[in-house]
C-alpha cells in the first residue's frame, strides 16, 4: 500500500503539495473586480495572470507551477463579463499591483482559458509592451465577431428549418432567457431529435457552425462509419454546447454593446455546407430521412437576414485580432470543443501569418472532448514550451510528440496531444473588415485609454525562422 501511495503521489506531483508556502494577496481592483496573487517563496521571475483565477482555489497545474517558482495571479469576470477590453485592463492592473509589491517581473505572461484566453489575446494586442508571452487555452481566437457569426449560423439554420414560424430568438436575446428562450429552444430541439428529419436538419446546422461530432467526454467518440452516432454528437454540440452560450452570453454582449455584433446578409449556406460536408454526412442523413436538401437550402436562401450594428462592432473592436504579434504565443485547443471550435484557431493562425509573425505562434491540440477540459500535465507542458521560447528565442518541439514529452516530464498524469491541422473558419472576420465596416458607418472603434486598437494589415512576407 505504501508503494502504491508513493507511485500515485509521484504521478500527481507530490512536489507541488509539499512545496514551500505560498503568500496570497487578495483584494478588489478599481472597478470592484476581485483579484488574487499567489507568490511562491522562491520566485523564478515569471508571473502567470489569467481571468477567472480568483474565482476558485488554484488547481493542480497552478500548484505544480508554483512549486517550480512561478507566481500565479488573476481576476474574475463577475464585474466585466463580455466587456473584454475592461477585463484586459484589469489584468494589467493586477500586474501593476504585483510589481508594486514584489518588483518588476522578468516574464509577465498571459495565462487564460475560455473567455480568459480571449482576454489574453486582446491584452497582448492592446498592451504589447507589457507582456512577454501568452499561453491561450480554448479561447475564442476568431475574435468577438468571427466566433459569434458561427454561433449565429447554427441557431439561424435551426430556426429556419425546424421552427420557422416560432418566436425563438437568434439575436435580441431577452433578459429572462433562462426562463423563456432557453427552455423553449431546448424543447424544440428535443422534439426534433425524435425524428430522422429533425436529426438531419440539426446536423446541417451544427456542421455549418463547425461544431465537433464529439464534445461530451462522458460518451465514446463516434466511429467514422456510424452516421447516426455522429449526428447525435453534432446535436449534443449544438443543443448542450452552443445553445446556452448563444442565449446567455449573447444577451450579455448585446446589453453591453447596445446591439448585434454578427451578421449573415449575403451568406450562401449551400456553399458553406459544401465546404464542410465533403464526406457527405449531411446529405446521407437527408437521404435516409427522405428529405430534399435542395429545398431546405432554398428555404435558407429566402429567409430574411441579419445585419450587424456599427455601435456594437465598435464596442468589440479590441476583440478583433490583427495578428501583429510582438511576443511568443502558444495556443491549446481540444478537438471536441463546442464552444471554442478548432476552426477558430485557424482564423488566428491566418491573421498571424498575414501579419508576417508566424514564427511567434505555435498551436497545439488535444484529442479530447469538452470545453477547456485540459489535464494538469497538458497545461504545465504548454507553460514550459512557451517559457523555453521566451528564454532561448527558439521554440522547442511543439509537435504532439514533443508536447507529450514535456507533459511526461511534469509527472502530473496523462496527456493527449495530437498533431492536427484545423479546417478553415467558414466566416472569418478580420481587422481589415472591421476597419472598413466602421469607416463606412462613420463609427470609431472603442478602446480604453492606453489600449492599442487593431490595424488593417495587408499580407506581409513571413520572416526567416
Amino acid at each position: 500500500m505504501k508503494r502504491l501511495v508513493l507511485t500515485l503521489c509521484a504521478a500527481l506531483a507530490c512536489a507541488a503539495q509539499a512545496a514551500a508556502p505560498v503568500t496570497s494577496t487578495e483584494g478588489k481592483l478599481k472597478d470592484g473586480t476581485p483579484y488574487r496573487i499567489d507568490m511562491p517563496q522562491r520566485w523564478n521571475g515569471a508571473v502567470l495572470i489569467g481571468l477567472d483565477y480568483a474565482s476558485a482555489a488554484p488547481g493542480l497545474d497552478a500548484k505544480a507551477l508554483q512549486a517550480e517558482g512561478y507566481a500565479t495571479a488573476g481576476t474574475t469576470r463577475t464585474v466585466t463579463g463580455w466587456a473584454l477590453h475592461q477585463a484586459a485592463a484589469n489584468a494589467l492592473e493586477t500586474l501593476d499591483l504585483f510589481e508594486a509589491k514584489y518588483g518588476k517581473a522578468e516574464m509577465p505572461i498571459q495565462f487564460g482559458l475560455s473567455q480568459g484566453g480571449h482576454v489574453g489575446a486582446l491584452s497582448m494586442q492592446a498592451y504589447p509592451e507589457r507582456w512577454r508571452g501568452a499561453m491561450i487555452r480554448c479561447g475564442g481566437l476568431s475574435g468577438a465577431v468571427g466566433q459569434w457569426q458561427g454561433k449565429l449560423d447554427g441557431l439561424f439554420i435551426a430556426k429556419v428549418l425546424l421552427a420557422p414560424d416560432s418566436a425563438l430568438p437568434v439575436t435580441g436575446i431577452p433578459d429572462d432567457w433562462e426562463r423563456g428562450a432557453w427552455p423553449a429552444w431546448t424543447a424544440m430541439f428535443e422534439a426534433a431529435l425524435k425524428t430522422p428529419e429533425g436529426r438531419a436538419r440539426i446536423a446541417l446546422a451544427a456542421r455549418v457552425a463547425q461544431l465537433p461530432e464529439w464534445s461530451d467526454p462522458r460518451q465514446p467518440e463516434p466511429a467514422p462509419d456510424d452516421a447516426e452516432a455522429r449526428a447525435v454528437g453534432l446535436a449534443e454540440s449544438l443543443v448542450r454546447g452552443l445553445l446556452r452560450q448563444g442565449m446567455g452570453s449573447r444577451n450579455q454582449l448585446e446589453r453591453l454593446s447596445g446591439g448585434n455584433v454578427s451578421a449573415n446578409a449575403g451568406v450562401d449556406y449551400g456553399a458553406l455546407l459544401a465546404a464542410v460536408d465533403g464526406d457527405g454526412l449531411v446529405r446521407g442523413l437527408y437521404r435516409k430521412a427522405g428529405l430534399a436538401l435542395d429545398q431546405d437550402l432554398a428555404a435558407l436562401a429566402r429567409a430574411p437576414r441579419l445585419e450587424a450594428d456599427p455601435k456594437a462592432l465598435a464596442f468589440v473592436a479590441t476583440s478583433v485580432f490583427d495578428g501583429d504579434l510582438a511576443m511568443p504565443v502558444l495556443t491549446m485547443n481540444a478537438l471536441g470543443d463546442a464552444i471554442s471550435v478548432p476552426a477558430s484557431q485557424q482564423a488566428y493562425q491566418q491573421a498571424v501569418a498575414r501579419a508576417g509573425k508566424g514564427a511567434l505562434l505555435r498551436q497545439t491540440y488535444t484529442h479530447s472532448a469538452g470545453h477547456c477540459a485540459f489535464t494538469p500535465a497538458e497545461a504545465v507542458a504548454g507553460v514550459h514550451a512557451l517559457v523555453a521560447r521566451i528564454r532561448s528565442g527558439s521554440w522547442p518541439d511543439t509537435s504532439a510528440q514533443g508536447m507529450s514529452k514535456l507533459a511526461a516530464a511534469a509527472r502530473l498524469g496523462e496527456s493527449r496531444f495530437v498533431d492536427y491541422t484545423p479546417p478553415p473558419l467558414l466566416r472569418p472576420y478580420d481587422a481589415c473588415t472591421l476597419v472598413g465596416a466602421l469607416e463606412q458607418a462613420g463609427a470609431r472603434p472603442f478602446g480604453l485609454p492606453g489600449q492599442a486598437l487593431p490595424r488593417c494589415i495587408k499580407e506581409q512576407p513571413a520572416p526567416a525562422r
